[in-house]
């Protein structure tokens, strides 16, 4: 076991860890004829749902291990007799893959390296299960987390009572991480970061801040990477190490920068703040890219100066973002709790009133769905089917309803199940047994392919509305000024777009999860109550309370009247268009 506290390097130390052991694993065997260690690994990382439970843990371990043994005759004879034992076409359970982990263990001598146990979603099964695992097998396990972990008796008695938790403090890799330091800086003073006549002393006297703190290393070097500061900027900053001491300096360092970036940049950076610390799920890569371009108010042009493609949310997030091929995820996750402690006051990126940070996501869920989705059905009608949106009146007087499930806090009513830990493919790297949300999408349908943020927007506008008027400012925070309605405008330009709240109704069926605005009502009708009906904007918002009284009727009768025929055949809302069902 490894503890340390955040920015210790714990990842890194992991990553080199099984580089090595994958590479020197041959010189390990003691005696020529005993096979040599094989290496296997896993990492929790908690800003993916999908690598946090133990199960994805097993499960990729076994993937990683049946592939590595493969071509063993007599560990694929074991395998396969295991798998003989199940019905045809089931899936494995968490006990099958424990059961086939288990087996390849004792079969061969193996190397275990799992990083990020502290974000691990259920850390006592985790740690139950390695010495069930690791027993009667030549198996060797090295675990990195944090110093806050419990770790269980047994642990402490292997190897004849030889303690093997090692604690990383601020001596543990102090001179590592100053070597680097140095290192990097005078790379940096030779390509002319500092100017040319700077007093190369002075990157000695900041290496010592490090206090064998990785993760301060690594921000303090992009940070002073910035394009943004000139040279002698650089340099002053040298002059005074004590201005950089910590990593919430660092971090208040980089965000001053960020603010003398130009504004369309500056409300990037913050949408893609907001929406990494506190999305619903995460959007695909392409919808991800469409909803931090959105300007509520105006339709997104997908090209030109103002379009901000993936690639550059690195360079101007200066490197507190990470891009990969397939997701987005802050650096660490430090900066998130550092974004949500910020004064508000001081920096336009902070996210200490979490409600005005979902207000702003939901008006750029809402504008999306006014300006940016095509006024027309999404996919063909079922000529065979009869136009179905009566009247409210005789939507109503209809016996006809269905059983659904209702999400947390959105009134939204899902038609689908999640599939259940049991239904997941055997070693599967990453696929978690935890229930998916029904709003999360594993694969895109054919019609909405040109609109990546639609699954989003559609989804979780109602979610993020909800929680903006359910959740106060900190008490320690009071907002200056009036209260602020980002969404109000965008709502009431939606509303009075029937095409575009008609293609809103039908993406929300094909997705699943009919629309269902009822815990909205009541919550608007308070901010009303405390607006001022004087004001242009007391004004607004009674007309807004007014239309979303008025459709969250009429999409309830629809649900409880039509909702079986809707369902097979979603494009169907279209049809009551001309007689007004219920789109008034």
């Amino acid at each position: 076991m490894n503890p340390a506290e955040a920015g210790f390097g714990k990842s890194v130390l992991s990553g080199t860890v099984i580089e090595d052991l994958s590479i020197e694993a041959g010189n390990l065997s003691i005696d020529d004829e005993l096979e040599s260690p094989y290496t296997a690994f896993y990492h929790f990382n908690a800003a993916h749902s999908y690598c946090i439970h133990p199960d994805d843990a097993f499960r990729a371990l076994t993937n990683q291990l049946l592939h590595t043994h493969r071509h063993d005759r007599s560990t694929m004879d074991a395998v396969s007799l295991l798998i003989r034992k199940l019905p045809p076409q089931a899936k494995a359970t968490s006990d099958d893959v424990l059961s086939v982990l288990a087996l390849l263990l004792r079969q061969h001598p193996t190397f275990l390296v799992i990083d990020g146990v502290d974000e691990c979603s259920d850390i006592d099964l985790l740690l139950r299960s390695i010495p069930e695992l690791c027993r009667k097998s030549d198996t060797r396990v090295i675990l990195f987390g944090r110093p806050h972990i419990k770790i269980p008796n047994e642990y402490h008695k292997w190897a004849s009572d030889a303690p093997h938790i090692i604690l990383l403090n601020d001596n543990s890799n102090n001179h590592d991480v100053t070597a680097y330091i140095i290192d990097n800086l005078h790379e940096l003073a030779d390509q002319g970061y500092f100017g040319i006549s700077v007093d190369r002393s002075l990157i000695t006297a900041i290496a010592k801040k490090c206090k064998g703190n990785f993760l301060w290393a690594s921000s303090l070097l992009r940070f002073l990477r910035s394009d943004v500061m000139t040279p002698d900027e650089r340099c002053a900053k040298l002059e005074k190490p004590y201005e950089l001491n910590g990593l919430e300096a660092i971090y208040a360092h980089i965000l001053i920068l960020l603010e003398l970036r130009p504004d369309a940049q500056r409300r990037f950076t913050a949408s893609v703040f907001r929406l990494l610390a506190l999305g619903v799920h995460r959007p695909c890569m392409r919808g991800f890219q469409k909803a931090v371009n959105v300007t509520p108010g105006e339709r997104t042009i997908d090209s030109g100066p103002n379009f901000v493609i993936n690639e550059a949310i690195p360079f101007l997030t200066c490197g507190l973002v990470e891009v990969t091929p397939c997701n987005m995820i802050f650096t660490h996750k430090s900066f998130k709790e550092h974004l949500q402690a910020v004064d508000a006051q001081t920096s336009s990126f902070s996210l200490q009133d979490e409600s005005l940070a979902h207000a702003q996501l939901a008006a750029t869920c809402i504008s999306f769905l006014a300006f940016d989705i095509p006024k027309r059905p999404l996919g063909d009608n079922n000529p065979h089917v009869s136009q179905l949106l009566l009247s409210t009146q005789q939507v109503r007087s209809s016996g006809t309803s269905m059983q659904t499930n209702k999400s947390g806090d959105s009134g939204y009513k899902s038609m689908s199940s999640a599939p259940s830990s049991s239904q997941h493919q055997l070693a599967v790297p990453g696929s978690s047994t935890t229930p998916l949300s029904s709003l999360q999408a594993p694969c895109q349908p054919d019609w909405d392919a040109d609109l990546p943020f639609l699954r989003y927007a559609s989804l979780c506008w109602p979610i993020h509305l909800t929680r903006a008027l359910t959740s106060p400012p900190p008490s320690s925070y009071l907002p200056p000024g009036p209260p602020q309605y980002p969404w109000l405008t965008p709502l009431s330009t939606f509303l009075t777009d029937r095409a575009a709240v008609t293609t809103w109704v039908e993406a929300s069926w094909r997705y699943k999860l009919p629309p269902n605005l009822s815990r909205l009502v009541p919550l608007l009708e308070v901010v009303k109550s405390k607006t001022p009906t004087a004001t242009a904007e007391g004004r607004e918002l009674r007309w807004v309370v007014h239309g979303v009284r008025e459709l969250s009727e009429g999409l309830n009768a629809v649900r409880e009247g039509w909702g079986t025929r809707v369902k097979e055949n979603p494009g169907l809302v279209w049809g009551g268009e001309a007689d007004g069902a219920w789109c008034n």
